[in-house]
């Protein structure tokens, strides 16, 4: 019924010159806004892992976390290699070179959905300032390249309705899209579905392509991390870990109907954003526009509010802020669309750009602590909050260290330093933080606060006869 209301075996209407044009100057010019996002320094957990991956990859370490992001690291090991560049480095040149295509995939998917091409423009700019997008596209996180690719996929398989190379072509994305991130699988399908009422051959090849590639690419994974069994095992713990911490099965987190509005409504904190992207798509829903976006991208949204960390929700719900886009854009007034989408993109360029600015241009709290360590004579005792275990695992690699697990009262050895996360006020000690400000409602809130404390305890005096 959908396919047949949109007639996705016609094309869409075909550009005209200058929507030519001005396709191709949007492109470079949102391609050169991504600089300012680009972060100084890795400053995640999970960006020290997938570093980490690059220069070592074993799942079964968590090098990265389960269940192995296979083809991210492959690409950025093939940068590295290519480049010369460190692991974190890497990582973060496939990310940024992915965030360079957000706005043309957008708009090429928008269009595949039948959206009209003012709405597609507008769906592409507001997709790539949203404040999450723009932010992490400049970080070491898999989560925008896996976005680009699967856009890509299903513009493609949208296409596919009418051409069999098209549909094979987004297939084989979908596959590569589904090795760097297993979720995008759940995006793909209703696109996948509606290409196969149309061409069933070329979709019955193409999904074999495409699960050849997932299989190959997680056999791979295992194989690279002690073998099938050792695997099995850690995606096992790995998932028994998500069930009872971050899932709504889980008795540590809030109930669904608490954590709703930090998937549906505000993933990333920032309140007149948050209202005006609402408004806008309470609006298209009433018009009853977007519902195959909503069809394509609403059932990731759903796993992300039943099985995700609501704490990260700003980074997880990049997945599905195509919707978002799409939803606000289909929402504009037709009259003065433009002013209105000038004056949204203005707001959105104006909140996130300090974030912006405080992680181009300053070294996450992790780094500027692990960088003065470095610096230092080395202690007696160099003992590693396990918080910050990955962090040094990839920049203490020539100091001997110590994880432990600090809780107050923490007494070490004399002349030992402690690494820890959070401030601290002990004589001697030494707090890198970073300002909270906007960043505060972007990412999660971890790593602002990193403390050097050394144990000025006075050394035992020697034993009297």
């Amino acid at each position: 019924m959908v396919a047949g209301a949109l007639k996705l075996h016609a094309a869409p209407p075909e550009l005209s010159r200058a929507e030519r044009i001005a396709f191709a100057v949007l492109t470079v010019a949102v391609a050169l806004t991504r600089w300012p996002a680009v972060s100084r320094s890795l400053w995640d957990w999970d960006e020290a892992l997938f570093a980490l991956a690059v220069r070592d990859y074993d799942v079964a370490l968590h090098h990265p976390h389960p269940p192995g992001f296979p083809l991210f690291i492959a690409m950025a090991r093939g940068v590295a290699s290519a480049f010369a560049l460190d692991p974190f480095r890497a990582v973060q040149a496939v990310t940024v070179a992915s965030s360079l295509l957000v706005f043309p995939a957008m708009f090429l998917l928008a269009r595949e959905m039948r959206c009209r091409t003012p709405v597609a423009f507008a769906a592409g700019l507001l997709l790539a300032f949203l404040p999450n997008v723009w932010f992490f596209g400049g970080t070491a996180f898999s989560d925008v390249p896996s976005l680009v690719i699967v856009l890509c996929a299903c513009a493609l398989l949208l296409r596919g309705c009418r051409s069999d190379p098209s549909l094979i072509a987004g297939a084989v994305l979908l596959g590569i899209a589904a090795g760097v991130r297993p979720q995008n699988l759940l995006i793909g399908f209703v696109p996948a579905m509606l290409a196969l009422t149309h061409r069933r051959r070329a979709a019955i090849l193409g999904a074999a392509i495409g699960a050849a590639i997932v299989l190959g690419s997680y056999a791979a994974a295992a194989a690279l991390s002690g073998g099938w069994d050792v695997y099995r095992a850690t995606l096992a713990a790995h998932e028994h870990y998500i069930r009872m911490t971050d899932s709504f099965l889980s008795p540590l987190r809030p109930g669904l109907v608490q954590v709703a509005d930090d998937f549906f409504v505000r993933p990333f904190r920032a309140l007149p954003v948050n209202v005006v992207l609402s408004l806008l798509a309470a609006a298209a829903l009433i018009r009853r526009r977007g519902i195959l976006a909503v069809a394509a991208f609403g059932p990731f949204l759903v796993f992300a509010w039943l099985f995700l960390d609501f704490h990260s929700a700003s980074r997880f719900s990049i997945g599905y802020m195509p919707l978002f886009a799409i939803l606000a854009a289909e929402g504009l007034p037709s009259r003065w669309r433009a002013v209105t989408l000038s004056a949204v993109v203005a707001l959105l360029v104006a909140w996130t750009w300090p974030a912006l600015r405080v992680a181009h241009t300053t070294l996450s709290p992790p780094v500027a602590a692990i960088e003065a360590l470095a610096r230092s004579a080395p202690p007696k005792a160099l003992l590693i909050d396990a918080r910050l275990a990955a962090h040094a695992d990839l920049l203490l690699t020539d100091r001997p260290r110590l994880v432990v697990q600090p809780a107050p009262p923490f007494v070490a050895a004399p002349g030992a330093i402690l690494l820890r996360e959070g401030a601290s006020t002990a004589p001697g000690a030494h707090t890198f933080a970073r300002e909270r400000g906007r960043l505060a409602g972007i990412v999660r809130p971890r790593y602002f606060e990193v403390s050097l404390v050394p144990d000025r305890r006075p050394a035992s005096a020697p034993d009297k006869d």
